[in-house]
């Protein structure tokens, strides 16, 4: 197996999946870890920095690399865990999932590591790369056959037409949530805009159903640190996911074929993946969809007056490819200020 990160040896992810070169069924095996302690954002540079020598190694978006080594792939994406960072790991080589490349690389840098066991970060890591793969970014290592485009096609119009003539942001008013939230916390970072006074944390949490595989759901805790009353005048963005986008896409996602990569690639083409097995009604599973969606597709707040030392909540869905942040302009002591986390 050849090294990935020369000299510090590090990266090939999560995941191991394996296909012969003629291959009517597809096998598949995948693995995960997760670095205890140590903040995605004080991981990744550290990859970066070795990864950026290495010619063999593209870097894709959202902190992923995918680099080829012969007749050998690897795609590897790291993820937020919180105070944690995953590392998924996708190969067609030989893999030692307790000794290799990673675990090298946790070793050289006194990472304290363990085999990831969530199996809910599993099956959201696994869509994003199959999401990669179908795209034809990993040109060479498994993807689902050209047969089904025709049919991603046809979904995509489908999605188009039936969001056809709606609004993209919430027609729902915003009101403020006070509720607890009842998900998993993948990541929290905190801004302080010392012109304003003003302290900005934003939590990122991953969903229960299938919207999940599309879009997160943040929170914005907005704090007036000072003794003066601050109107926030306006909160944009220059995209986030509104209710209409969610059920769209969760309508017509592909995660029927996802048995697909678990079977023959005749019969997958010929059925075009779709209604293996038991799966639950759309309506039944819109209807979740729904519910859990809503609560984070309300309307940015205008004309919001925060008083001095108190906290605003602010509840919204952003999409995972394209995370863009939310836009403040606030008013305090007639002075206008504007920032962005």
């Amino acid at each position: 197996m050849k090294k990935m990160l020369k000299g510090f040896c590090v990266v090939s992810l999560l995941v191991l999946f394996s296909a012969t070169a003629n291959a009517a069924v597809m096998i598949k095996d995948y693995h995960a870890y997760r670095i205890k302690n140590q903040n995605i954002r004080t991981v990744v540079p550290v990859v970066d920095s070795i990864l950026g020598r290495e010619i063999e190694v593209k870097k894709l978006a959202k902190n992923a690399y995918y680099a080829t080594y012969g007749d050998e792939h690897y795609y590897m994406k790291f993820y937020p865990a919180l105070l944690d960072t995953d590392v998924y790991i996708v190969t067609d080589a030989e893999y030692d999932k307790s000794n290799n490349d990673v675990t090298n690389f946790f070793k050289s840098q006194n990472y304290i590591y363990e085999t990831l066991e969530d199996k809910e970060a599993y099956k959201e890591y696994k869509f994003d790369f199959v999401d990669y793969a179908r795209s034809g970014a990993l040109d060479g290592l498994f993807t689902l056959p050209d047969g089904l485009k025709p049919l991603k096609k046809g979904m995509s119009k489908l999605n188009d037409k039936m969001s056809k003539g709606n609004e993209k942001t919430s027609a729902i008013p915003y009101s403020e949530d006070k509720d607890p939230i009842d998900l998993t916390c993948v990541d929290s970072e905190t801004f302080y805009n010392a012109d304003a006074g003003v302290t900005v944390t934003v939590n990122e949490y991953r969903l229960k159903n299938k919207e999940n595989k599309y879009v997160h759901a943040f929170e914005y805790l907005v704090k007036n640190n000072s003794n003066a009353d601050i109107k926030v005048e306006k909160v944009y963005s220059e995209r986030l996911a509104g209710l209409k986008d969610v059920t769209t896409s969760t309508f017509v996602d592909l995660d029927r074929l996802d048995l697909a990569d678990n079977l023959a690639i005749p019969l997958a083409v010929a059925t075009g993946g779709l209604s293996f097995g038991f799966t639950i009604a759309n309506n039944v599973r819109l209807g979740m969809v729904v519910k859990e969606a809503t609560r984070y597709a309300h309307s940015l707040p205008e004309n919001y007056d925060l008083k001095a030392n108190s906290t605003m909540r602010i509840l919204c869905l952003k999409f995972k490819e394209d995370p863009q942040p939310l836009q403040f302009t606030v008013k305090k002591l007639g002075r206008t200020y504007s920032f962005s986390y």
